[in-house]
């Protein structure tokens, strides 16, 4: 394409778009559906496709020969842009996705991305700019929208989090009264009280515990919620070595064996972390069958993180149970042995998990034992 005059710059009918026969490349451009610009180095139009003319409204006559800047309500009169086409006529380096944004009357706020490269000259055409242009409004609308209800749900979660803080906080006084109160009345009237009504009473002082222990299970599992306690380095072999020690006459008393293996570095809350291993190392020595627990402890380091793997030669779990034990109150007895439990201990693993980017599974068959599944990760992230 040879380059037009000064007469033909200014004129609309230079355009290969208006009234001048079309060669194969611009047929190509002219049936892309993606908005297309050619610009001379003066960021003058020299050249448009029919996509660009559908998304702003234009006409052939309304945009030949007109400077970039005029374009689109004034859309591409963006110092980014502007930046991003100066270094390419310098440097020739092409540029991707550089991010524009403008006001429509009709449309409101457009978001676009621009991707620029040289055409290089040849003795048929000088050297030109092709522009591709990608409106991404609906995208950016789509996010924010996301972004916000993620904010909104957040807040919400937080907001459900502290409840459950203060109520399982607040609780506990009035629930350690009614306890007192109860021990206190069968130890004073002990020999004036029938065998029904102490009956009564153990049944009360009995129930009194069992919510004592749910609510210290909501208060944990809050306070994992508030992201409390710092994260770094956590050997977890040094962490089960506190657990082992802490539940050393409970596995005596049990007759109980424990296998354990090396166990890796990982980076977490040293708490939190000790909170999940103890409740899966309990959850073993309390639901075994007629012989005495065992139980083995393993970890192994893999490429995306640490993988632990919590063994039992229990009962096992049916498959109904599998999800539903990680669920807060979901399931009391979920193994089906007759040991009653908060409820709270697998909820507050899983939540662990979760803190620390992994996940937690269980893997089981009746009367097989367990396999559950800890996955964390290695290093920092953003979100810690």
């Amino acid at each position: 394409m040879p380059e037009p005059s000064s007469s033909e710059t200014s004129s609309p009918s230079s355009s290969p778009n208006a009234g001048s026969p079309l060669t194969g490349a611009q047929q190509i451009v002219d049936t892309l559906h993606e908005p297309l610009l050619v610009l001379d180095r003066d960021l003058r139009v020299r050249q448009v496709n029919p996509a660009f003319h559908r998304s702003f409204g234009t006409a052939g006559e309304d945009t030949t020969g007109r400077p970039l800047a005029d374009l689109g309500e004034g859309h591409f009169d963006h110092p980014v842009l502007r930046d991003a086409l100066e270094t390419l006529l310098g440097e020739h380096e092409p540029f991707e996705q550089v991010e524009v944004k403008g006001m429509s009357e009709e449309e409101g706020r457009r978001v676009f991305q621009v991707n620029g490269r040289l055409l290089d000259a040849n003795r048929e055409a000088p050297e030109r700019i092709l522009l591709a242009i990608n409106d991404i409004t609906e995208q950016r609308t789509l996010e924010e929208t996301l972004r916000q209800r993620a904010r909104e749900l957040a807040r919400s979660n937080e907001d459900l989090e502290q409840f459950a803080y203060a109520a399982s906080h607040d609780l506990q006084e009035p629930l350690r009264m009614v306890s007192s109160y109860l021990q206190l009345l069968e130890r004073r009237y002990k020999e004036d009280l029938d065998e029904t009504a102490q009956e009564f009473i153990g049944y009360a002082v009995d129930g009194a515990e069992r919510m004592k222990a749910l609510i210290n299970g909501l208060l944990q599992y809050s306070r994992v919620g508030r992201k409390e306690g710092e994260f770094g380095e956590v050997g977890l072999g040094e962490v089960l070595d506190e657990i082992l020690s802490d539940l050393e006459r409970r596995i005596h008393e049990l007759d109980a064996t424990i296998e354990r293996g090396s166990l890796p570095q990982v980076y977490g809350n040293r708490d939190q972390l000790r909170r999940l291993l103890q409740n899966l190392v309990e959850n073993a020595l309390t639901y075994h069958g007629e012989e005495p627990p065992w139980v083995s402890v393993s970890g192994t380091q893999e490429e995306e993180g640490v993988h632990l793997v919590v063994r039992d030669d229990g009962p096992g779990i049916p498959p109904e149970g599998e999800e539903k034990i990680f669920q807060i109150f979901g399931q009391l007895d979920p193994h089906g042995t007759g040991q009653e439990g908060s409820g709270m201990g697998l909820a507050l693993c899983k939540k662990i998990a979760n803190r620390h980017d992994g996940q937690i599974w269980v893997e089981s068959e009746p009367e097989e034992g367990c396999a559950f599944h800890v996955t964390l990760r290695l290093s920092p992230t953003t979100d810690a």
